[in-house]
């Protein structure tokens, strides 16, 4: 808890660290890298009641490069998403707080089934996103495709900040409240994309050295160079299942006294088509389509002449009209407008075993 209260924080500031611009945020890099630091000592003396020429000594150093970065997702919180789409943003604030300018490399993936909600959440992850991450090297503070084309950021210099978006895409089918995390790692390099590494041995005076001082994020080490930190996607969307079922209703032999499926029997067909009641999303444009098998034939006037279908207790005519039900080329089609969160249709009709 007191890690996403921290979060929360840290975000919150890089918001308007952004906003105020990079002249208004308080430098906590320090001294750059290189500065030369010079002190010079002066002895002034006499000799005899005589001053002499004064005396100095002066040691010189530059300061070293210290490494660290800070990543907070923008808002703090799961986004939502609907199933099956693509171009799902989450927007994380990359901030130098080194004392050089760097280039960072951005990564993202998912995390493992089962993994905890980053925000406290009751709903672990339960599905994979596919995702990309993309650095706003043009400070335009929203995701351009176009433009938006390098996972790199390029260029930070201290105590500055830049977004990188994370894009996803939701596969279709998952269940309304379904949860997919995503760590987002950002790696800091050399201008130009070369590798870092830390200085070894004694401190060389006179030579820029480099200490890496970022702390554990999500999945990387303390010290490595690199931050993680995760956000998600929560589905909310409609959670449709369909059930179907048969009754043989009478033969030619028995009637409608305990009937069997031999030929010439009717058998009835209730196909329930639902949305869950914790669905967050109706389910519209619902289409049921079912294709006569073999041996089987539809009856088309199996509740009046010419209605054959049954959509929620009301008869449906065979013909493709202003009816929910048709049936042509040897199918059944209903089309439900629209399926509310609990709500649920039931569709029956009629064929004869051949």
């Amino acid at each position: 808890m007191l890690r996403h209260m921290q979060k929360r924080m840290a975000s919150a500031l890089a918001i308007a660290a952004l906003a105020l611009g990079a002249a208004d945020v308080v430098q906590a890099a320090g001294t750059l890298a290189g500065t030369n630091i010079s002190n010079v000592a002066t002895v002034n003396y006499t000799v005899g009641a005589v001053a002499q020429p004064a005396l100095t000594a002066n040691a010189d150093f530059v300061v070293d490069r210290r490494i660290d970065m800070t990543l907070t997702p923008v808002p703090v919180a799961l986004v939502s998403v609907t199933p099956g789409t693509a171009g799902n943003l989450i927007a994380f604030t990359l901030t130098n707080t080194s004392n050089a300018a760097l280039d960072f490399s951005t990564a993202v993936a998912n995390r493992a089934n089962g993994t905890a909600d980053p925000y406290g959440g009751a709903t672990p992850d339960g599905f994979d996103s596919t995702n990309a991450s993309f650095a706003d090297n043009n400070n335009s503070s929203a995701y351009e495709s176009g433009t938006d084309t390098s996972a790199i950021v390029t260029n930070l210099a201290p105590d500055t900040a830049r977004l990188v978006f994370v894009v996803s895409s939701i596969p279709g089918g998952q269940a309304s409240g379904t949860v997919a995390v995503v760590t987002l790692t950002a790696t800091a390099t050399e201008l130009g994309g070369a590798a870092l590494s830390q200085s070894a041995g004694a401190d060389v005076a006179a030579t820029v050295q480099t200490v890496f001082a970022d702390g554990a994020g999500d999945t990387d080490a303390v010290r490595d160079a690199a931050f993680s930190d995760s956000s998600g996607f929560l589905v909310q969307g409609a959670t449709v299942t369909v059930t179907k079922t048969e009754a043989v209703l009478s033969d030619p032999i028995n009637g409608g006294t305990n009937p069997k499926h031999i030929p010439g029997a009717i058998v009835e067909y209730t196909v329930t088509v639902a949305n869950a009641a914790g669905a967050a999303l109706p389910a519209t444009s619902v289409t049921l389509t079912d294709a006569m098998p073999a041996n089987v034939t539809f009856q088309p006037d199996a509740y009046a002449v010419g209605f054959g279908i049954r959509v929620g207790g009301v008869n449906q005519s065979n013909a493709a009209d202003a009816d929910a039900g048709s049936f042509g080329a040897g199918t059944v089609t209903v089309t439900i407008a629209s399926l509310a969160p609990g709500a649920s249709t039931v569709i029956t009709f009629r064929v004869a075993v051949n």
